[in-house]
């Protein structure tokens, strides 16, 4: 009888070892990133940034695929599905994981449920910027003039749902001012037609307008941040132009399917976390104005929770929809 359980518990051990070892041995093929934006866009190009710097912790291969759609709901779905073996990844967004779900009834995933946070990447700040024609100097400027006249200011963004559509429903929230949304399919056309005077004022991320601004093609009223930015240091902060309520960073991170196991998840974010404090990657985030957001699994899945909380009740207070 000892013998005949030996055996059987022997032949169980060697049932469970390639699962055991494959958790231990992870990764041991390439690594899919899957973007949920275009290539080239801010968050595609962060996610290049990140990969090579993985890739070198990982000893793997980081292959980047973006799946563009639904403000990034497409390459979400698409790795909510995915096997839970960590090697179907997600640059999830502040949308992907938290608004899109509440701006759209249509998504077909739970940010919260259907995945596991693995460690924050970077948040990005909006700047308030104007046509230099308008007679708009500040931010109380702005303000004012969507009290009383409401609705009269165009108030241009990249798209319904976008962070600088969400900036703007905050704004609105916070301050009682009223604008005349104008969601274009994409910063860039919104851009050109603030800087023909098409439209007034806009929200946009410092990446994409500061050339504009430095050309003095456009304006900068003040930045989302909670800090000023090194790229715009004459720009203060939403806070030190009178409206402190008004603080947002498009954050970005990491995430896997859920039932991804516990081994995997902690190599990964700690893979995640030397890639992101390595030299060049810190060099090359502050050149493009991008906060780090250093948090690891543990306070990375609170945080995710937090903001997904927040943005729903701007949403809902406002009435936006995809």
């Amino acid at each position: 009888m000892m013998n005949r359980r030996h055996f059987s518990a022997s032949m169980g051990a060697l049932a469970l070892s390639p699962s055991v070892f494959a958790q231990s041995a992870y990764p041991q093929r390439p690594i899919t990133l899957v973007v949920p934006f275009s290539a080239g866009s801010v968050v595609d190009v962060q996610a290049r940034l990140i990969a090579q710097a993985l890739s070198d912790n990982l000893g793997q291969p980081i292959v980047i695929e973006n799946r563009v759609g639904v403000s990034g709901s497409i390459g979400a779905e698409f790795v909510a599905r995915a096997a839970p073996d960590g090697y179907t990844i997600l640059l999830g967004t502040q949308g992907t994981q938290g608004t899109n779900t509440v701006l759209s009834k249509n998504i077909r995933y739970d940010p919260i449920k259907d995945f596991v946070a693995i460690h924050g990447l970077t948040g990005n700040a909006n700047v308030m910027v104007c046509n230099p024609n308008t007679k708009f100097k500040t931010v109380a400027d702005v303000i004012e003039f969507g009290k009383q006249q409401p609705g009269k200011l165009n108030f241009g963004s990249g798209g319904n749902g976008t962070s600088a559509h969400l900036c703007l429903e905050l704004l609105q929230t916070q301050t009682g001012a009223r604008f005349n949304h104008i969601p274009y399919k994409a910063t860039t056309a919104a851009l050109v037609d603030l800087i023909a005077g098409n439209v007034d004022v806009l929200f946009d991320y410092v990446q994409t307008s500061r050339a504009h601004i430095r050309d003095g093609k456009i304006n900068a009223l003040a930045v989302t941040s909670t800090s000023r930015l090194a790229a715009l240091p004459n720009v203060p902060t939403m806070t030190e132009a009178g409206i402190p309520s008004v603080v947002a960073m498009n954050w970005g991170g990491i995430f896997v399917p859920v039932n991804t196991p516990a081994p995997i998840v902690k190599r990964l974010s700690d893979g995640v976390g030397q890639a992101l404090n390595s030299p060049e990657v810190t060099a090359a985030l502050d050149a493009v104005s991008s906060v780090k957001i250093g948090m690891p699994h543990e306070q990375f899945t609170p945080f995710v929770a937090s903001e997904a909380a927040k943005w729903a009740e701007v949403i809902r207070k406002s009435g936006a929809s995809l």
